[in-house]
Parts: C-alpha cells; structure tokens; sequence
C-alpha cells in the first residue's frame, strides 16, 4: 500500500515536470517568435528608410541635374559654353550632353551602370540603367515633360509629349513613405507644378487637374498637406531652386 502510494506520487510529479517543461518550452517557442517578428519588421522598416533616402538622394541629384541642362550658363571647366538650350528629350542625355562636341555630364558617372534587369521585385519590366531607376520599385521613372517658364517662373507641364522636353520625374509606387512633411526645406512645394496629377505610365506625360488663384486664372492644383504616396514626390526642376536646402532635406532625420 505504502509502496504503491509513493510510486503514484512519484509518477505524478513526473508528469508535472513534464508539463511544466513543456509549457516552458512552448512558451520560449512564441517569446522568440515574438522577437523575430520585431526583428523582421525593424529590417523590413530599416531597409525601406533606405530606399526612400535612396529615392531622394537620386530624385533630388536628377532634379538639380535638369536644371542645370536648362541653364544656358551652366558649363564645367574645360568646356565651352553652350550656344543654345535644347529640350531634354531623354535622362540618358544628362550622362552627355549629345549637342555639345566636348563632352559635358550632367550626372556623375555611376547613373551610367547597367542594371539586373532579373530582379523578382520589377521583372520583367526593370530599369535597364540606373539613371532610369525608381529606387522604389526599381521600374523606370514617371517621365514629366514640359517647358521651362521664364526666370522667376515655374515650369509648366505639357498636355501633349510632341515636343515637350523632360522638366522632372516623379516614383511609380502608391506605397504610403515614412516621411511625408518636407517643411522649410527646397522640397516643401515639391511638384507643385504637377500636384494633382494621375500617375500615368513611364515616357508619358501626366494630365493637370486645374485650378484657379484669386484673380480666376487657372492654375495647377496647390499640393498641401502631407504626401501620402511616394507617386507624389515630384522632382521637378525648378531654375528658382536653392541647391544647398535639397542636401538639408536629404540629411535631416527621419
């Protein structure tokens, strides 16, 4: 009797361990499910905070680029100024300027590398050159043609492609960015010109809601507020623009 009691206690208490050992492991098993999951969103979150200071470090370097195409006193040191300003017909030109017989870049050199265009995230519509890469989806640029306005003026995007030169360019993702207050810095009225456009395909040309200021002249749509979108970061060239506030947008924090 006494022999048969102490075993049913020792059993018993044999199998509380083995319980207890196997709550206990089955609870480690969801605490470090747990952290892999904030790990993998903290990565996740991480890598898209590159790729968006990404986007604005290249929209940005494309923005200042055209504007310098459009400026009949840009030139560098060993080339001779332009006699004339011709529209941008394609990014690719900023690489070398075609209408100059001395070599004359817009961009640093690397915007001429050629890409994988076998990347899972665009194939099988990839960027062929990084010049032509949206970081954020690693498709081509929205393309936004127009004309330059006069100085003081901004430019005005076109309602036909016949002719119109590339005045900006704008992200193919609808993806809701991180950042999306540009205040006191070069990019606050970014796009302004195109504020309410429809994203339309890569090489064509966006179509203008229109509005009217005080007096009832029609003009684009104010932008205002937050941009929701990376399609509405719109590097338009602006000859107006201040350089240096484009790197005080880029370095701020996120």
């Amino acid at each position: 009797m006494g022999v048969s009691l102490v075993r049913s206690r020792v059993t018993i208490t044999s199998l509380n361990r083995n319980g207890f050992t196997f709550l206990a492991v089955i609870f480690m098993v969801m605490i470090i499910g747990i952290m892999l999951g904030l790990t993998g969103e903290s990565w996740k979150t991480i890598m898209k905070r590159e790729r968006e200071k990404e986007l604005l470090f290249r929209g940005s370097q494309i923005k200042e680029a055209i504007e310098n195409w459009y400026n009949p006193k840009y030139t560098v040191p060993g080339v001779p100024p332009r006699t004339a300003v011709h529209p941008l017909m394609d990014l690719k030109d900023l690489l070398q300027d075609p209408y100059t017989l001395t070599p004359l870049r817009y961009l640093p050199h690397n915007y001429a590398t050629e890409l994988d265009d076998k990347n899972p995230k665009c194939a099988p519509n990839c960027a062929k050159l990084k010049v032509y890469q949206d970081p954020m989806t690693g498709k081509e640029w929205t393309i936004i043609r127009g004309t330059m306005g006069a100085p003081g003026q901004s430019p005005t995007v076109s309602a036909s492609a016949q002719g119109a030169g590339i005045i900006g360019v704008a992200s193919q993702s609808d993806e809701k960015p991180l950042k999306t207050d540009f205040k006191d810095t070069a990019l606050e009225n970014m796009g302004i010109t195109a504020a309410a456009t429809t994203p339309t395909a890569p090489g064509t040309v966006p179509q203008v809601k229109m509005g009217t200021d005080q007096t009832g002249t029609p003009t684009p749509a104010a932008l205002g507020g937050k941009m929701t979108k990376y399609s509405e970061w719109k590097f338009i060239a602006d000859p107006t623009n201040d350089h240096s506030k484009i790197y005080r947008a880029y370095h701020e924090s996120w």
